[in-house]
């Protein structure tokens, strides 16, 4: 049984003993360049273990002999699943083992964008101590619009409480019981963008949620409304938020993603003092990423022993 990890993912001497020990386990520690670097990497595996390179169709059918995809997170994007389902290929996936960990960051954007610190921080090194510049705002009795209520979205709620912030959701799917228990009031979107101080988004990328947030939900938002994505990149048309931005409509944004990655080197969103940017980074705790390698190599055993679990379907994929 041929394992490959396509690219780089957290593995610790551990893991690649316990592949090693159920397979015959190659290891590639970058990304691949192109589409035939990926099929030659993939050119005869059994099971794939793959963090961020796409697997599209093309690629999938490149590979005769594959039986297994695990991927090494909680969204299903890099692959085709019907390509995979067509040719009775599993695909599992990794869900919730980073839910502390961007909800956290959540708040690290956020708070780091309503009280400018990385402006403040230049501001101190550069040996200027006027503190005049530097006016915040508080989150206490401030209203958080939460797009999508998975279990990030809930915790990102719950976190919100404790700032005593009123919550507003938004969700194709509304989970009641986490809502009474929270104190979320589910609204419709134009609602929620309409009475929101700070939106944040919670959703997977799929036909559906791509480009959810354009010029004309962004003209519904507050005047100097602050908002968030740690989900997906193109869930936000990145043209119209720079628009606003630019404008002043949006006070602030602070983006862990982006609709390119890596982003282009001259991407206007870089040369804004009113955004917060991260490298999809999120989800990069010590606990969230070893949760999440020991979960995708235990998605692996478990297929071998003919009881495979977390497996990706697309009817699923429709929260975060």
């Amino acid at each position: 049984m041929k394992i490959v990890v396509v690219d780089h993912i957290y593995l610790e001497e551990q893991h690649i003993e316990k592949l090693q020990s159920i397979g015959d386990l190659e290891i590639f520690e970058d990304l691949p360049k192109t589409p035939d670097e990926l099929k030659e990497r993939i050119k005869g595996a059994d099971i794939v273990i793959v963090g961020w390179s796409d697997l599209t169709r093309e690629v999938i059918n490149s590979a005769e002999k594959l039986k297994m995809v695990s991927i090494w997170a909680t969204t299903c994007h890099y692959v085709d699943l019907d390509a995979a389902m067509e040719r009775g290929i599993v695909v599992t996936h990794v869900p919730g083992y980073a839910t502390e960990a961007v909800a956290e960051h959540v708040f690290a954007l956020l708070l780091a964008s309503i009280r400018k610190l990385p402006l403040a921080d230049k501001h101190v090194r550069r040996g200027d101590f006027d503190w005049r510049p530097f006016r915040g705002i508080e989150l206490a009795g401030k209203t958080l619009g939460i797009i999508g209520t998975g279990l990030i979205g809930c915790r990102v709620a719950e976190i919100g409480k404790a700032f005593k912030m009123r919550i507003l959701a938004f969700d194709k799917y509304p989970n009641m019981k986490k809502a009474e228990e929270i104190g979320i009031k589910y609204v419709d979107l134009q609602t929620l963008l309409k009475e929101s101080d700070i939106v944040t988004l919670h959703i997977p990328l799929t036909s559906e949620t791509e480009r959810l947030i354009g010029e004309k939900e962004i003209e519904t938002m507050k005047n100097g409304a602050v908002i968030i994505n740690t989900s997906q990149g193109r869930v936000i048309d990145e043209k119209a938020l720079i628009n606003a931005l630019e404008s002043g409509k949006l006070s602030f944004a602070g983006l862990d993603v982006f609709e390119e990655e890596p982003p282009a080197k001259d991407n206007p969103l870089f040369k804004l003092d009113n955004t917060i940017l991260s490298p999809h980074c999120g989800f990069h705790t010590v606990e969230a990423v070893k949760r999440c390698t020991d979960v995708c190599i235990d998605n692996v055993v478990k297929f071998l022993e003919g009881r495979p679990q977390n497996v990706c379907q697309l009817e699923s994929f429709t929260r975060m």
